[in-house]
């Protein structure tokens, strides 16, 4: 059996696939400077401002870090490609392994130990889903998921899906668990550390978000974004 691999000492890990923007520098395990900010209106330029921030808090520069986390996701679907735009634009500038783990994991890190479920709004009523004994990440009525999760320990819901739906959850499986503390609602990106496989650097080309359903833009237009100009040339 080998040896587990120690994971690099200072690490910049960043997550946008929600509305909250999250900055993390751990170093040695420790977090030593962190930013969560959120955007309603979504992410933007402010991006690299903050980890600029939080690398200065921390009292390093780009050039101490020996390792970038990008949150995948799911998630936000112009969100979550900010963050992992961004690190994949740093570590070809730098030269740092990137690495990724899924957002719905930051979010069961929180409660070590516990049988946590991650839901993540995915709008029109549905959620994103991870953990508690899924095998993959889902995407559908929470409700419904919960209600058709088999017995055992108690089941912990977190995330913004488990906030904005907790009637309805609560009213299809009522011995759910939902915290009242926002802070755990929200993935940290230094809890993406928790889910990374560091005996692998992967290729950057091989690190995609995860997208658990199809965007408005492929269920809509099934064959294609349509040409406007030439629909109107061949009117």
């Amino acid at each position: 059996m080998s040896a587990p691999v120690t994971p690099p000492r200072a690490v910049l890990a960043v997550d946008t696939s929600t509305l909250h923007e999250s900055v993390a520098v751990v170093v040695a395990g420790e977090v030593r400077a962190e930013r969560l900010v959120h955007h309603s209106r979504g992410h933007g330029p402010g991006v690299l401002d903050d980890i600029h921030g939080c690398l200065e808090a921390a009292q390093l520069t780009l050039a101490d870090v020996d390792a970038l986390v990008a949150g995948l996701g799911p998630g936000s679907f112009t969100g979550l490609r900010i963050a992992l735009a961004t690190l994949k634009g740093l570590a070809l500038a730098t030269g740092k392994p990137l690495y990724g783990a899924r957002t719905t994991q930051a979010l069961i890190a929180a409660l070590p130990g516990a049988r946590v479920l991650a839901l993540i709004d995915a709008r029109r009523s549905e959620v994103y889903a991870d953990g508690a004994d899924l095998a993959a990440p889902w995407v559908g009525a929470p409700d419904a998921l919960v209600a058709r999760l088999p017995a055992g320990p108690p089941l912990v819901c977190l995330g913004s899906g488990a906030r904005v739906y907790a009637a309805r959850i609560r009213a299809a499986r009522p011995d759910v668990i939902i915290p009242t503390d926002p802070a755990l609602h929200v993935p940290r990106a230094a809890h993406l550390l928790t889910a990374v496989d560091w005996a692998r650097v992967p290729p950057l080309g091989t690190l995609e978000p995860v997208y658990v359903r199809k965007s408005d833009a492929e269920i809509n237009y099934p064959d294609g974004f349509p040409d406007v100009m030439g629909g109107l040339s061949n009117g």
